[in-house]
């Protein structure tokens, strides 16, 4: 059975916030790449690669473990605090989280 998009990245959010990597899951195309295994093994470059591929457009900030992103002129944004302080970690979490809040109910 095919997840839809949503559910997908729901998934591979969920086994991120526990600390796992979620690879094995069911992701849509734009995730299907290095770039989000990178990130996950703390690469800053990957994260800000794969950022600019899936939130053209995003803000973006990072300081320490916190990262976000937003739409410029909204006061939302999507943040994650890595717990081990991996900044691009958290920066994937955010556009994950970000990805997802974007997708129709």
């Amino acid at each position: 059975m095919t997840q839809t998009r949503k559910t997908a990245l729901e998934a591979l959010l969920a086994k991120m916030k526990a600390g796992e990597g979620g690879w094995g899951l069911e992701r849509p195309k734009e995730l299907h790449t290095d770039l989000v295994w990178k990130a996950w093994m703390g690469s800053f470059d990957a994260a800000f690669a794969l950022h600019l591929a899936v939130l053209p457009g995003w803000e973006y900030g990072y300081d320490g473990g916190m990262a976000w992103v937003k739409l410029p002129g909204l006061r939302s944004s999507y943040r994650h605090n890595d717990k081990e302080g991996i900044t691009a970690r958290a920066w994937l979490i955010a556009i994950i989280t970000a990805l997802i809040a974007e997708e129709p109910e």
